[in-house]
This record gives C-alpha cells, structure tokens and sequence, in this order.
C-alpha cells in the first residue's frame, strides 16, 4: 500500500517539478527582457517614424510609396521634429544612397 502511495506521488510530483522550473526560467527571462525594456526607454524614445521600403539612389525624389511607417526606438538626442510629417520629406531628394529601413530625417534629404 505504501509502495502504491510513493509511485503515485513521483507520477504526480516529477512532471509538476519539471513545470515549476520551467515557469521560474521563464519568469527569469521576463524579468531580464523587462529590465533591458527599461533601459531602452531610458536613452530612446518609442515611436512611429517614416522609413524607406526600398533602397533609393543619391540624387533621386522621396514619394510616398517609398515609404511606411514603422514604430521603432529612436535616440532622445535625435530631433524628433524632422522625423514625424512626411510633408517635410515627401517630393525631396537625397543628398547620398539610402537603404531600406532607414530612418528618414530631413537632415537626408535636400531643401526644396
């Protein structure tokens, strides 16, 4: 009979062992991801911001379909002003070569 109660406890007790230390791993690597979240925001700011959907030449025009908006991580020192109307980027040309995903800010582009 106590042989009967020591089995059922380990086919019980093992797989719930197993799961409480999976669920505290897992809270470890929440924590961790919270905690760099926290530092993100420290030095960046969250926001929606216009990027490039392909890569444009020196020289050529910005349209709006050659970009999208994307929210990302940007620097506090950026001047966000420059990165947020797309009035202020649309129909200008780029002063070098830009990749896909980058950023726009005026300071890419050339003055009207």
């Amino acid at each position: 009979m106590l042989l009967y109660g020591i089995t059922g406890a380990c086919i019980v007790g093992i797989p719930l062992t197993f799961l409480l230390l999976f669920q505290c791993w897992r809270n470890a690597g929440l924590k961790q991801q919270i905690n760099s979240y926290k530092e993100l925001e420290k030095e960046n700011l969250y926001m929606t911001v216009w990027v490039l959907k392909e890569d444009i030449a020196a020289g050529d025009k910005i349209t709006r379909s050659d970009l999208e908006k994307e929210e990302k991580w940007i620097p506090k020192t950026c001047d966000i002003r420059q990165m947020a109307d797309i009035k202020r980027i649309a129909g200008r040309k780029t002063k070098t070569a830009l990749k896909k995903g980058t950023i726009m800010q005026a300071d890419l582009l050339y003055d009207k």
